[in-house]
This record gives C-alpha cells, sequence and structure tokens, in this order.
C-alpha cells in the first residue's frame, strides 16, 4: 500500500511542476517587450518597428529619434539599410510629412557624401506614397 500511496504523491507533484512551469513561460511571454528595463534597442528593433505598418505615429517618432541620435552616420556597408528605411518610412500609414523631413535632412547633414543616395531614396520613397 505504501509504494501506491509513494507513486501517487510522485505524479502529483510532477504535475504541479509541469503546471508551474507552464505558468511561468505562458506568463513571460505575454509581457510586452518595450516594459522591459533591460530591452536594448538595436538598428535591427528600431527598423522593425518603422517596418510594421500597424506601429503608431508615436512609435514611429520614438523610433526616427533613437535612430538619428544614436545611428546617424552611414557607411558605404549601411547605406542600403537606411535608403529601404527612408522609403518604407514615406510609405508607412501613420507618418507625416515633419517626420519624413526631418529623417531626410537629418540624414543629409550628418552623410554628405551619401546626400545625392539620400535624395533617390527620398524621391522614390515619395512616388511610392503617391
Amino acid at each position: 500500500m505504501i509504494p501506491v500511496n509513494l507513486i501517487l504523491t510522485i505524479v502529483g507533484l510532477l504535475f504541479i511542476l509541469i503546471l508551474l512551469v507552464a505558468l511561468y513561460v505562458w506568463n513571460s511571454k505575454s509581457k510586452p517587450v518595450a516594459n522591459d528595463p533591460k530591452h536594448i534597442e538595436t538598428f535591427e528593433s528600431l527598423s522593425d518597428i518603422i517596418k510594421n505598418r500597424s506601429s503608431s505615429s508615436r512609435e514611429l517618432h520614438h523610433a526616427v529619434d533613437v535612430i538619428l541620435n544614436r545611428f546617424g552616420t552611414m557607411t558605404s556597408h549601411t547605406i542600403g539599410k537606411y535608403k529601404a528605411l527612408l522609403e518604407t518610412l514615406c510609405v508607412h500609414p501613420h507618418t507625416n510629412s515633419q517626420l519624413i523631413l526631418r529623417f531626410e535632412k537629418t540624414l543629409r547633414t550628418n552623410n554628405p557624401n551619401y546626400s545625392h543616395d539620400i535624395e533617390q531614396s527620398l524621391a522614390r520613397g515619395l512616388a511610392a506614397r503617391g
């Protein structure tokens, strides 16, 4: 009789352990990443905000501000990323002309060697905007 009680107790404890692990995993996935104080904003994560068509105007402004302040200098390796980002910003449904112009002018000021490339991307983005 003792082995049966022991087996039932072990099975019960195992069930409770699995339930607690499942609750922990589910709870950690449901928290938004933006509220995480340890979240580090990278160029890629900020680019994803701009590429996400459901991002709000406030999120776009924050992403553009951080990109310009921390990642505003282009190199020959990153020029393609910035050009695509400018074009994406132009066609985003929650953007406005002031945000686009501020992004373009600051990039042009910080990177005078790539002024022609920035101008071309702006023209393509605005043409796609309609």
